[in-house]
């Protein structure tokens, strides 16, 4: 049978799992230490650079809840094609 090309769901919600816990990493780190060592000349930037450790830990989350279900979705569907074939 032939895909649908034009999904409803979002590409960023197609994503395996396992990505969205390396971006939950990678958000958290470059959040909370990164960016507030950036030197902004531009003040709204700078106070943004300096608020991103508060909410370093709001996307890693995100990231994280994303990731779970992506992961449960897959699950779910490896349980269906198991159940299929008996």
């Amino acid at each position: 049978m032939k895909k649908n090309s034009h999904s409803p769901v979002p590409p960023f919600l197609r994503i395996p799992w396992w990505l969205c816990v390396l971006l939950a990493i990678f958000s958290y780190c470059i959040l909370k230490y990164f960016a507030p060592q950036l030197q902004l000349t531009n003040e709204t930037l700078q106070s943004l650079a300096m608020a991103a450790p508060g909410i370093a830990p709001i996307a890693a989350t995100l990231f994280l809840l994303l990731a779970a279900i992506r992961l449960y979705d897959f699950d779910g569907d490896e349980i269906d094609t198991d159940s299929k074939e008996k």
